[in-house]
Formats: structure tokens, C-alpha cells, sequence
């Protein structure tokens, strides 16, 4: 029985823990344009490759204007 008891007792935990986790990190991010990126963003893939190697940022993505927008801690 206890050790039933102490499985979910764990397993509560690791679900909080997990959870607080994910609200923190979606908190503290937030999307600027990208400032040495030249010429139209087509795909994501390269301007995720932009944002994280070149301004050393989280990621990157194109939005409907075009142009890419780097995601960084806030």
C-alpha cells in the first residue's frame, strides 16, 4: 500500500513540476524582427537557421508579411 501511495505522491509531483515548466518558459518569450536578415522569408527553415546562428536567438519564423521574426527570452 505504501508503495502505491508514494508512486502517486511522485508522479503528482513530476505533473507540477512538468506543468510549471511549460507556463514559465511560453511566459518569457517574445518575437522581434530580425535585424540582419535580408531580402523575403519563404519557409521557416531558413530564417529559424538566420535567428539561431547569426543573432544567436531561440528560433525563427515568417510571418504573413514576409519577413522574419526572431524569438528570444523576454
Amino acid at each position: 500500500m505504501e508503495k502505491k501511495s508514494l508512486a502517486a505522491l511522485s508522479f503528482l509531483f513530476l505533473v507540477l513540476f512538468v506543468t510549471q515548466e511549460i507556463v514559465v518558459t511560453e511566459a518569457a518569450t517574445c518575437e522581434n524582427l530580425a535585424d540582419t536578415f535580408r531580402g523575403p522569408c519563404f519557409g521557416n527553415s531558413n530564417c529559424n537557421f538566420h535567428c539561431k546562428t547569426k543573432e544567436h536567438l531561440l528560433s525563427g519564423r515568417c510571418r504573413d508579411d514576409f519577413r522574419c521574426w526572431c524569438t528570444k527570452r523576454c
